[in-house]
């Protein structure tokens, strides 16, 4: 399945991966255990307590209390988890704008809006089957993409923050995030022929978002510079 060009923390576009068929399938098997088995606890609840004795409204108001979740799992969950349901979770995928960016609550409801044509009428199979971003028709109305959300790992042996003695060069490199110094270290190990432009686009974001003067050298270096000392702040933090 091919990439797709994804708009990572409005500073740069990388390739990210789709999820893939059996990804989708495998995270909604996952969803519909997890929704028949609240069903079926709401359910013995309700046929073990006495909550039938309640009056009609107040009746009618617990059983829509208890079993709403049911219908607005997918948009809630998604809303509320950073683009992922339980199964989504453990299959390692999430829902994200086509640029990379998190959905509106309007994106999640049109996504479940669509979603009982998708999945009754196997329309959504096929739209994943055929687009370019694994794309179901929920996904396409609403500007949306399932990812997988692999995290980068960066050894720390290669880094000299590990060294002894070792001196940062910027104190703003403290107030990089943990997705930023990822991003970093994903853009300098990349590998296809618009690297140094992306170098380049990178590095004058973060020197104009932190108001940094670079010191002597290229944006590679100021990077990699960065990077190291974002790594010293935080093995100085006292657990």
């Amino acid at each position: 399945m091919a990439n797709s060009q994804l708009v990572t923390g409005q500073y740069v576009t990388l390739s990210q991966m789709p999820g893939s068929l059996a990804d989708r399938v495998l995270g909604q098997l996952i969803d519909n255990i997890v929704l028949i088995a609240y069903a079926v606890v709401v359910t013995m609840l309700i046929m073990n307590t006495q909550i039938n004795e309640l009056g009609n409204n107040a009746f009618a108001a617990v059983i829509i209390a208890l079993y709403l979740p049911l219908l607005l799992y997918h948009p809630l969950m998604e809303l509320l988890h950073h683009g992922q349901s339980i199964g989504k979770t453990v299959m390692h995928t999430k829902v994200v704008n086509v640029d990379g960016t998190s959905p509106t609550l309007g994106g999640y409801l049109l996504r479940f809006i669509l979603f009982p044509i998708d999945y009754a009428l196997g329309l959504g199979l096929v739209s994943i089957i055929l687009t370019q971003r694994a794309q179901r028709l929920g996904d396409l109305a609403a500007g949306t993409m399932v990812v997988k959300t692999k995290a980068a790992y960066i050894p720390l042996p290669d880094y000299s923050y590990t060294m002894d003695g070792y001196l940062p060069t910027y104190s703003e490199a403290a107030d990089l995030t943990l997705n930023q110094a990822e991003l970093i270290h994903r853009v300098l190990t990349y590998n296809k022929p618009d690297r140094y432009q992306l170098v380049d686009r990178l590095a004058l974001k973060i020197q104009q978002t932190l108001g940094i003067v670079p010191q002597s050298g290229t944006q590679e270096q100021f990077l990699a510079t960065m990077l190291n000392d974002y790594g010293y702040y935080c093995s100085t933090i006292e657990a």
